[in-house]
């Protein structure tokens, strides 16, 4: 019989040599995670700490990137629109892209042209006048013509537009849709409704928001009445679901943010609807200084105040300056008297500060030196500033910005003297004729400077650190550096 040859052979102790390969494999395996997970820490790490950076960092200087030459008509004003930007005047009105390049145009003669835009949705109507026109991102979809004078306009993504016209005696709200046809009507007067001060309808253009001014117990106060004209709103008379009164109470503005959210603004403060189908009253916001801007991004609401003393803090510092003066008093005759007549002047700042103008004024004779000169910058509050030792804010205006909620997203104050507020990609800009600030979402100042050029516009344009300036003879597309 024939040999057969052993070719392999087990080791001596062979369970215990696999036993050691594993261990050294899962050595080296686990030696591999550690150094991943090490170098992906320190790529994070890396990585946020250029997000901070960025975040954080202000520029104080910029490049052009491109420029392109154009000429512009008298009066020539400019709207964000759908990642382009809209061109109007009394003559047209023109979608153009950063290039300036038209990509629709229409011609019409408009005395005082209004703008709404929503979404992909424009529309312009001549105030006081009878023509209006609906665009998309394509061009015209219709033209309306009424026989009321204009005199607001509001348009819903889908192009259904909403028109309030008046005459000497009646107002009526007409809705239309992308087609122009009439979808439906609504007679006001000062007498039944009151007087409507602003329509907006929301973005799925079921339902239109309308404020009305009302005379009650003889004084004014206003109504915000909400129309359903989906299937909700024919189980209710004239297609209003929910109505609210406030007395003593102007809202000069309501604005759909979305299809759910309105906001109001009033001569008090901000005031949230929400409701997919019957809109009721979620938040009311009461500001304790005069409104003087309001502006509204895609679900946010910009306020701007001119900033103000609390009148609770002016009361207390007032009680506390009394208490240490009769203190002093008490001491001596003299020192009563002065105390007194330093008193008189701290009583006489507390009443400045609490005024009806809403400009801060310093105390004692500091109120009477920032009187004299006519400044309204906040003296009072840097003096009582230094008087503590502690170190405040400055700024001539309070810029508030509130999301859908009602919540508070940013605060942050300025001395810029502002022609044009907005929000652009979450960024504020605020300008002037030639100045500029641009603020994070945060409230980080990103920018500040001046243009050669008086600024027609200013936003947030594609790419990193870019923006794009409009001037009457050119657009600069720049880079922040």
């Amino acid at each position: 019989m024939a040999s057969i040859t052993q070719l392999y052979k087990a080791p001596p102790h062979g369970d215990s040599g696999m036993d050691e390969y594993k261990k050294k494999l899962f050595r080296h395996r686990a030696g591999l995670g550690i150094r991943f997970l090490i170098c992906a820490a320190v790529v994070l790490v890396i990585v946020l700490g250029l997000w901070f950076w960025y975040q954080n960092k202000t520029y104080t200087d910029y490049e052009v990137v491109s420029s392109v030459e154009h000429s512009s008509a008298v009066n020539t004003q400019y709207a964000e629109y759908n990642g382009h930007l809209l061109r109007y005047s009394r003559d047209g009105i023109s979608c153009i892209d950063s290039n300036n390049e038209a990509i629709w145009s229409q011609t019409y003669n408009m005395q005082y042209p209004v703008l709404d835009i929503c979404g992909s949705a424009a529309a312009i109507a001549d105030q006081q006048g009878n023509e209006a026109y609906v665009f998309d991102s394509g061009g015209l979809l219709t033209q309306i013509t009424t026989r009321l004078p204009i005199q607001q306009i509001s348009v819903s993504s889908q192009g259904v537009t909403a028109l309030l016209v008046n005459d000497s005696d009646v107002s009526w709200i007409y809705l239309y849709d992308a087609e122009g046809n009439v979808l439906a009507e609504s007679r006001c007067s000062l007498d039944e409704t009151g007087q409507p001060l602003s329509i907006s309808i929301s973005s799925d253009g079921t339902k239109l928001a309308v404020s009305y001014l009302q005379v009650q117990n003889g004084a004014a106060g206003s109504c915000i009445v909400f129309y359903n004209f989906g299937s909700v709103g024919t189980n209710f008379v004239d297609k209003i679901v929910s109505s609210k009164v406030y007395e003593d109470t102007i809202i000069p503005r309501v604005k759909y943010l979305g299809s759910s959210v309105c906001a109001a603004v009033s001569d008090q403060g901000l005031i949230y609807y929400e409701g997919a189908e019957i809109p009721e009253e979620t938040v009311n916001l009461e500001m304790n200084a005069e409104i003087l801007s309001v502006f509204f991004g895609t679900d946010r609401v910009g306020i701007i105040t001119e900033e103000t003393q609390n009148p609770e803090e002016v009361q207390e510092a007032s009680e506390q300056e009394d208490g240490a003066e009769e203190s002093d008093g008490a001491q001596d005759t003299a020192a009563e008297e002065a105390d007194s007549a330093d008193g008189t002047a701290a009583d006489d700042t507390a009443a400045d500060d609490t005024s009806a103008d809403g400009t801060d004024t310093a105390e004692g004779d500091a109120a009477d030196s920032s009187e004299a000169t006519g400044e309204a910058d906040g003296a009072g509050g840097a003096e009582a500033s230094v008087e503590s030792g502690e170190e405040e804010e400055s700024g001539r205006y309070q810029v508030n910005i509130y999301d859908t909620n009602g919540r508070l997203l940013l605060s942050q104050r300025t001395d810029l003297k502002y022609t044009q507020a907005k929000l652009s990609r979450n960024m504020l800009i605020l300008y002037n004729e030639t100045e500029c600030e641009i603020y994070s979402e945060k409230g980080v100042l990103k920018y500040a400077g001046t243009f050669d050029t008086e600024i027609a516009d200013l936003y947030k344009g594609s790419g990193f650190r870019r923006y794009v300036a409009v001037f009457s003879d050119r657009t600069d597309t720049i880079k922040l550096k």
